[in-house]
């Protein structure tokens, strides 16, 4: 399969990394601004129209600004990315476009959504369910039975006991331990967490 990695920053490396490992390697990246270089042995280009590929995955650590391109490309066949020395139950679901690293692992029943990223030796329980466009940050876990809003970030190291619920768009500090349910748009820090701001009320108003 001719895959296109579009972005060629860290999280474009990391992927090409994957898919290579995978026996998949990318035969391009797509990154305008680094549009000339090669990385890891794969070319950069300015335009996804150049190429001629069956997939695509958007490797940009940003939520939003991946779920916007992903958007974009919306005529698209999304690649996902799943690195050989990751554990993925058979009766997990794996969306597509998503991107998990080395040493992560899905337990049994669990929903991957659609452009999630899992980093490296994250960990998401039994029933859980990651929504489109979460990043589960290095060595996060989840227990059994979260479920985790689209967008939000669950920062390195953090740990969200099972039954819980985090909302959309909401960040969960590093190092954190959410013990109660979290609500949208909210930043949670501390052992255990609280609630230390609202990210609506940080917006610039339009």
């Amino acid at each position: 399969m001719k895959i296109v990695i579009v972005g060629a920053g860290a999280q474009g490396a990391v992927v090409a990394d994957i898919l290579q490992r995978a026996g998949t390697p990318p035969i391009a990246f797509v990154d305008e601004a680094l549009a000339g270089r090669t990385i890891l042995g794969v070319p950069v280009c300015a335009s996804l129209d150049q190429i001629e590929h069956d997939a695509v995955i958007v490797a940009i650590g940003d939520n939003a600004a991946r779920r916007r391109v992903m958007e974009r490309l919306a005529g698209e066949r999304f690649a996902t990315a799943i690195h050989p020395f990751s554990s993925i139950a058979p009766s997990a679901t794996v969306s597509e476009g998503a991107m998990i690293c080395a040493g992560a692992i899905v337990a049994p029943r669990a929903v991957i959504g659609r452009g999630a990223l899992l980093n490296t030796k994250s960990s998401v329980d039994h029933d859980s369910v990651v929504g489109d466009f979460v990043h589960v940050a290095p060595g996060a876990t989840l227990g059994g039975n979260v479920h985790v809003g689209e967008e939000t970030l669950i920062a390195a190291g953090a740990t969200i006991v099972s039954e819980r619920s985090i909302g959309a768009r909401t960040v969960v500090g590093a190092g954190a331990v959410v013990v109660q349910d979290v609500g949208d748009d909210v930043t949670a820090l501390g052992v255990p967490a609280r609630i230390t701001s609202d990210r609506r009320s940080e917006e610039p108003s339009r």
